[in-house]
């Protein structure tokens, strides 16, 4: 990403051209909408390691949040047009994103780039171009955007009590996409399914005039979840004078990608790895366990770690 600052004095006469490159912008995703996040978010960053004080990123019209004064990447911010960057070298960066609108969970990102600007990816530069892009996870209190089903549960450890930043996946039966989402700091978890196309919608001369009364659909979905918390990291736990909740947010691609399979008790005798249930049109999905005697329901959702019952 790159900007142009032409100063001139005059009708048409340059002073002096400057060329601001911008190697850091990122563009934020609603996984379920399909569509960026462009407003109500705080981004910042900080260098790896480091006391200095934070940046925060300028959104952009095309809604990218970029990135201005990156420690250790004058050279290129700033080229000279020499193509000399210095010595081989490499800088990791803590972003925080903060939903101020509270639609969103807060999340703590890591990109380390080398000392030419690229981004590394698995150790080797990124050549693609442009903003980076990253998936934000809806907040337990979202508000439910219509044609959009609810799936919602406490997630709770039965060793240790509430399961925060596992994550919960639901699949609607005959379909290949699979929902995530991530429990916050209580253990609560917001997973947002879009309904299926209605096949009653089609019929019916025109289309939508046969379909009848389809107050009473339901799909059946699948639920599994993942849940490792000794595999995640806090890489804000040790900044000076940084208010919650960062400091106990671990990085966002732990919770992603490293937690292993959980196991679901959805009674006290009937430990499984996928969970089968009901999901009604216009209703949300509340998934509990089942308590032994008297026959219940107990506020949350029991799981436990690794996939062999204790």
């Amino acid at each position: 990403m790159s900007t142009a600052v032409n100063p001139v004095s005059g009708p048409g006469v340059p002073l002096e051209i400057s060329r601001l490159f911008t190697p850091l912008g990122i563009r934020f995703w609603d996984l379920t909408l399909n569509v960026p996040v462009t407003d109500g978010l705080v981004v910042s960053l900080r260098l790896m390691n480091s006391t200095a004080p934070a940046l925060h990123a300028v959104p952009t019209p095309s809604g990218v949040y970029a990135f201005f004064g990156l420690p250790g990447l004058r050279a290129v911010e700033y080229p000279d047009g020499s193509g000399q960057f210095g010595p081989l070298r490499t800088f990791s960066y803590v972003v925080s994103v903060e939903d101020t609108v509270g639609r969103y969970l807060p999340a703590v990102l890591i990109y380390t780039l080398d000392q030419t600007g690229a981004v590394l990816v698995n150790g080797v530069p990124d050549t693609t171009r442009g903003a980076r892009l990253a998936y934000l996870f809806s907040a337990p209190g979202r508000p439910i955007p219509p044609g959009v089903a609810a799936v919602r549960a406490w997630l709770v450890d039965q060793v240790n009590g509430p399961a925060a930043w596992a994550v919960m996946h639901v699949q609607v039966s005959g379909q290949t996409e699979v929902w995530p989402g991530i429990a916050d700091a209580s253990g609560s978890v917001l997973v947002l399914v879009p309904y299926p196309l209605l096949d009653r919608l089609q019929l019916g001369s025109p289309p939508g005039t046969g379909q009848g009364n389809i107050g009473g659909e339901s799909w059946t979905v699948t639920v599994s979840v993942q849940y490792s918390p000794a595999q995640l990291t806090y890489p804000l736990a040790n900044v000076p004078g940084l208010s919650w909740p960062f400091p106990a947010t671990p990085n966002l691609k732990n919770i992603l990608e490293d937690q292993k399979a959980a196991t679901i008790w959805a009674g006290p005798s009937a430990p499984v790895t996928q969970l089968s249930a009901s999901l009604k049109l216009g209703r949300d999905l509340v998934l509990r366990s089942a308590a032994a005697s008297p026959p219940s329901t107990v506020p949350g959702l029991n799981i436990s770690q690794g996939t062999s019952p204790p």
